[in-house]
């Protein structure tokens, strides 16, 4: 098989799902550096990238590896045909098992036997992470290897190092963290789209009456694409992903997919309000807990108004029905602080009464 029409998508792909600028250096793409200067560059003759720093040689096989945590080439080449050309290279590449080292792999026992060890380490509750979220999705630990482990379904699962931070999944299809919420949906549906599942959890400890689904990593919008095709989804998407130069640019991008697929989504920073220090919600939920609170509340309660104006009012003039949105925010806020002023006067009330 002729491979180089594939190490020739490097530079598209670190453009288009890193949101690097090829014809400048960029931070090195290896987990374990830590890279404060920008030491990787982008060879268009050889098509690979480089860092001058740690010496590190990646070709597009060894970056979708490190993206998706696949170890097996054939993964890794599935993965790039599935982005590039709509399909894979092997009928289909999770139970392909004409090899004897090729074929499907039941986690249970793993995540049982993780789930056991969960409360030998604190990680995710140092992440500020409801308890009662690690219960629900069944999150343990593999306490041999020092990671996260977040069950996917049966046979994948994405995991989290402890000590630094190494992103890694299981072989095979990437799905979605709580794809299944994609399901059964109408037109009232809102669904929030995080980059990572911390985040997805973060939302969902915040008010767990959000649902959340995670990307698990940018370059897997094509499976949010392919799952909302599959399943008819007809709601609404919010999409909250990192607010770096990376996540703000694949959001507006992804938007874009989703209008081409007349998908409704909206496109927001719950994080606006906090430093430049800050670049997802987790942090912002470490940083300051009651300000993400109160953005949550106000975003989403903004959010179910406008939806639902939307959908009673399908035929109205657009100039209308922004006017009437308007209208009804600003009749919150007044009615909020009148209540607030008619508080006040009580209080100054009681404290005239007790004077005299």
């Amino acid at each position: 098989m002729d491979l180089l029409p594939y190490k020739e998508k490097l530079g598209d792909y670190l453009s288009k799902y890193h949101n690097i600028n090829i014809n400048r250096p960029f931070n090195c793409l290896n987990p374990d550096h830590e890279d404060r200067h920008p030491s990787m560059s982008f060879s268009h003759r050889y098509n690979i990238c480089k860092c001058f720093s740690c010496g590190v040689v990646y070709d597009i096989f060894d970056v979708v590896k490190i993206d998706y945590g696949l170890d097996d080439f054939k993964d890794q080449l599935n993965k790039i045909s599935e982005i590039y050309d709509g399909k894979t290279i092997y009928e289909d590449y999770v139970s392909y098992n004409n090899s004897n080292d090729y074929e499907v792999v039941d986690y249970t026992n793993y995540f049982n036997k993780c789930r056991r060890n969960i409360n030998k380490t604190n990680y995710l509750q140092s992440r500020g992470i409801d308890s009662k979220l690690i219960s629900k999705y069944n999150i343990g630990f593999d306490e041999e290897k020092q990671r996260i482990v977040f069950p996917i379904n049966n046979n994948c699962f994405f995991a989290r190092g402890i000590n630094n931070n190494l992103k890694i999944k299981s072989r095979g299809t990437s799905y979605l963290w709580n794809e299944d919420l994609l399901k059964n949906s109408n037109p009232l549906s809102l669904i929030y789209v995080t980059e990572g599942i911390i985040d997805a959890l973060t939302l969902e400890t915040i008010n767990p009456k959000l649902k959340v689904v995670s990307l698990n990593g940018l370059p897997n919008t094509t499976r949010l694409i392919e799952v909302i095709k599959k399943e008819n989804y007809n709601g609404n998407l919010v999409l909250v992903f990192d607010k770096d130069y990376a996540g703000l640019t694949a959001q507006k991008n992804f938007k874009e997919e989703l209008d081409k697929i007349n998908i409704s989504s909206f496109s927001i920073t719950l994080i606006s309000n906090y430093g430049n220090d800050v670049k997802d919600v987790n942090e912002a939920l470490l940083k300051d807990k009651n300000k993400l609170v109160n953005n949550i509340d106000y975003f989403n309660g903004t959010l179910e108004v406008i939806i639902k104006e939307r959908n009673e009012t399908v035929e109205e003039d657009f100039e209308i029905w922004k006017i009437k949105i308007m209208m009804n925010l600003l009749r919150k806020k007044l009615q909020k602080k009148i209540k607030q002023n008619l508080n006040t006067t009580k209080k100054s009330v009681i404290l005239n009464q007790q004077e005299e």
